[in-house]
C-alpha cells in the first residue's frame, strides 16, 4: 500500500505541476497549496473532515468550495475537487510536498537538511545556508532540525550525501581509527 501511495502522490503532483506550468500558474498553485496546508494546521478538525470516510465526497467538495472559493485559483480548486472525488485526500500532504519538490527544482533550489545540537538564530541559519550554497554551488532551501544528542557540530544532508561534522561523529571515527590501526598490536606498558 505504501508503494501505491508514493506512486499516487508523485503522479498527482506531477500532473498538477504540468497543468500549472502550461497555464503559467506554477507560483500561484504553490501559494494555493501553502494556503491549504496553513488552513489544515490552523482550523481545528478541517483535515479530519476532509479525509473522513464518514462524510460523502459531495459534502466535502461543497465544504471546500465554500471555504476557499475566490481565495485560490480555479486550477487548484479543480485539482482539490478531483482529489476529493477520488478519495485521495489522505495523500494530499504528500502530494503537496512532492509539488513543492518539483517547484524547488524548477526554481533551482537544492533541499538541504541540517541537524544541529541547539537552536540557532535566523542570522546563523542564513549564514549557514549561504556557506552551504557556495559549497555545493546551488541555491539552498534549508530545513533545520535540532538534536541535542549530537553534542555539537552539524550534520548536513543533500542529494544522496551526508556530511557528519558532529562531536559524536568525530569521536566515532576516532574510535574506529584506533581500533583499525590497533588490531594485531600489543599494548606496551610504560
Amino acid at each position: 500500500m505504501e508503494a501505491l501511495g508514493s506512486y499516487l502522490e508523485k503522479t498527482y503532483a506531477a500532473v498538477l505541476f504540468e497543468l500549472a506550468d502550461e497555464s503559467g500558474a506554477l507560483h500561484v498553485v504553490k501559494d494555493d497549496l501553502d494556503c491549504w496546508t496553513g488552513i489544515c494546521g490552523m482550523v481545528k478538525d478541517f483535515e479530519k473532515l476532509i479525509v473522513s470516510p464518514y462524510f460523502p465526497s459531495e459534502y466535502k467538495q461543497q465544504f471546500v468550495h465554500k471555504m476557499l472559493s475566490g481565495k485560490i485559483a480555479d486550477l487548484t480548486m479543480n485539482f482539490l475537487v478531483v482529489v476529493i472525488k477520488h478519495s485521495r485526500t489522505k495523500f494530499l500532504p504528500h502530494i503537496i510536498a512532492e509539488y513543492n519538490k518539483l517547484w524547488d527544482a524548477r526554481a533551482g533550489y537544492c533541499p538541504v537538511e541540517v541537524t544541529v545540537a541547539r537552536q540557532i538564530s535566523n542570522d546563523e541559519a542564513e549564514k549557514l545556508a549561504a556557506d552551504i550554497a557556495s559549497m555545493i554551488n546551488c541555491k539552498v532551501k534549508l530545513k533545520l532540525t535540532v538534536n541535542p544528542e549530537i553534542l555539537g557540530g552539524v550534520i548536513i544532508r543533500y542529494d544522496d550525501k551526508v556530511i557528519d561534522n558532529t562531536v559524536q561523529g568525530r569521536l566515532y571515527k576516532a574510535v574506529e581509527t584506533i581500533i583499525k590501526h590497533g588490531k594485531g598490536r600489543e599494548i606496551n606498558e610504560v
